[in-house]
């Protein structure tokens, strides 16, 4: 094209240089070019790639089938790259009709703010967990600064930010699972005695039972006798708790009895 000899690739050349169409094809950021230097490079490139080259867009990361003329750079979607469109950009993830999403890791949490462009999964620190390395591994709060959370054994999980603790078992309830549900009574912290637990309220039976006319109960710490706080219309202590509206009968029967 240039070294022919002959006048036409003199002038050729001699336009080529002018022009410095050199430059403009190595930079980095693709600046304008002259009608002359398209013309040029895309006649050397036909020459080298003995004719045109197709475009070979991705088409799942680009918005058509059609590229620059002028290095072959296909239109992809958004945050992928690549001159045929097929692959993430730095930073984001899962390649696919849509483009790429962004990792939104952590800046607390992560090491980089790179993440796995198949999963998604942020590099956590020490500590920190989840795809976003944005919260505590099971069983911890307070991210960054995570905690143990405290459930006196009766739960695993925690609010991750409050540090409430979720589903307490054993028919224990509280923030803490320290204290017992409606309906039963004991000392379910830890550490304390009376074997962590809670039990049912015998007032007179416990909840459930169809035989159950107390909204709570209590022991009473001198003589570890359990009192019921018997439901309106009832009275009584513990396994004895009976309809007040039967109390006259109760006592005749008793009477008859003694007699």
């Amino acid at each position: 094209m240039f070294i022919g000899g002959d006048p036409a690739s003199i002038a050729r050349k001699q336009s080529y240089e002018r022009y410095r169409c050199h430059d403009g094809a190595k930079s980095v950021a693709r600046p304008q070019i002259s009608d002359v230097c398209a013309k040029h490079i895309t006649s050397m490139s036909a020459i080298i790639n003995h004719g045109a080259l197709a475009c070979q867009c991705d088409p799942q990361g680009s918005v058509s089938s059609v590229c620059e003329m002028r290095g072959g750079q296909c239109r992809c979607r958004s945050n992928v790259i690549g001159r045929r469109c097929d692959h993430c950009a730095p930073g984001t993830y899962g390649f696919g009709p849509a483009g790429c999403r962004a990792c939104e890791c952590s800046l607390e949490g992560a090491v980089t703010r790179f993440c796995d462009q198949l999963t998604g999964q942020c590099p956590c620190s020490q500590g920190a967990f989840g795809q976003r390395c944005d919260g505590c591994q099971a069983g911890h709060w307070g991210f960054p600064n995570c905690k143990q959370c405290l459930c006196n054994g009766h739960a695993e999980e925690c609010h991750q930010r409050t540090g409430a603790c979720l589903n307490c078992r054993e028919n224990t309830g509280g923030d803490k699972c320290d204290r017992c549900a409606n309906g039963y009574y004991g000392n379910p912290v830890l550490g304390t005695g009376n074997g962590n637990r809670c039990q049912p309220c015998p007032c007179p039976d416990g909840p459930n039972s169809g035989r159950h006319f107390a909204t709570s109960c209590h022991q009473d710490n001198r003589n570890r006798q359990v009192v019921c706080n018997c439901n309106q219309g009832y009275t009584g202590t513990a396994y004895t708790a009976v309809e007040v509206s039967s109390l006259p009968l109760l006592f005749f029967l008793l009477s008859q009895g003694s007699g």
